[in-house]
């Protein structure tokens, strides 16, 4: 991976995002210093310090777990190449050794698809973090609109595309794959960049081709079986011709073109798979 340069993280420090703690057991962690496991404990430790002072409210374990997926979401937007080893280390954190907070204020509360509640566990159900990446991805999403508006340079802030690359690698496959979250992001982005009115296909094409070049089998799976949103076969075949519609438009950027052209086709392919083989996929979707 990308080497992350020391002052990157003395920023961090500085802006009080992380501890000088945390900033070292990452550092030691990507170079490779240090296992997953261990690189896990040592970032969670403000936590479990929060859990034990906790006497009321659960104000002071919520922010430190709020300040410690900032931190691990800052390299999700900023540094791709550390993707591999950020989804390592999220899966090491939530197998941290459980931590009983009976009689003490719930820290969030997750709802199954069948709409049953039940409270979040410290470290299974990491927390929180879910719900802060969801608000990351929102902005991020909200940001490319504005920022298409502008008189910015396109490309300038490649966040939005990073969080995609991110989402799409983690629905895939590994412990996360199939994830709801994930799987409605990418439905989002198809959507959005299937809308050529909008004028923003040089930024949501790219990001669509990464999603259905990454998981189109996967993400046509959901979206038939779990998208909230509209998900008939009709749907995602309009979709598809938008797609090649926009591909055969001359007005369009010939990369654009080019791009919008493999989305239709990697999505045909999509469609396609049957039954038996989404079995041999092993999609295991989880709702938490």
């Amino acid at each position: 991976m990308a080497t992350i340069p020391d002052t990157w993280f003395d920023q961090k420090i500085q802006d009080e995002i992380t501890t000088m703690e945390q900033s070292t057991a990452m550092k030691a962690y990507l170079d490779g210093r240090i296992q997953p496991g261990e690189a896990a404990r040592l970032l969670t430790v403000g936590v479990h310090q929060a859990a034990e002072e906790e006497t009321g409210e659960a104000e002071g374990v919520e922010e430190k777990l709020c300040e410690l997926w900032g931190f691990i979401i800052d390299f999700i937007l900023e540094w791709p190449s550390s993707h591999e080893m950020i989804l390592k280390l999220l899966y090491a954190i939530s197998k941290l050794p459980h931590v009983d907070r009976t009689e003490k204020a719930d820290l969030e509360t997750l709802t199954d698809d069948a709409g049953a509640e039940r409270e979040a566990q410290l470290w299974e159900d990491l927390p929180r973090l879910w719900n802060s990446l969801n608000e990351y991805w929102a902005s991020e999403a909200a940001w490319r609109m504005d920022w298409a508006k502008s008189d910015m340079e396109r490309g300038e802030r490649p966040s939005w595309f990073n969080i995609n690359v991110f989402g799409a690698s983690a629905f895939k496959s590994g412990p996360f794959m199939g994830r709801r979250e994930l799987g409605d992001w990418g439905c989002y982005v198809l959507k959005e960049a299937a809308d050529p009115e909008r004028g923003l296909l040089d930024v949501d094409i790219p990001v669509a081709q990464t999603w259905i070049q990454t998981a189109g089998p996967e993400l046509h799976y959901f979206f038939s079986t779990r998208y909230k949103g509209p998900s008939s076969p009709e749907t995602w075949a309009e979709w598809q011709k938008a797609f090649r519609d926009i591909s055969s438009d001359d007005i369009v950027d010939a990369r654009v073109r080019e791009k919008a052209a493999d989305v239709a086709a990697a999505m045909g392919t999509a469609s396609v798979i049957s039954g038996s083989e989404y079995e041999k996929l092993r999609i295991d979707l989880v709702y938490v």
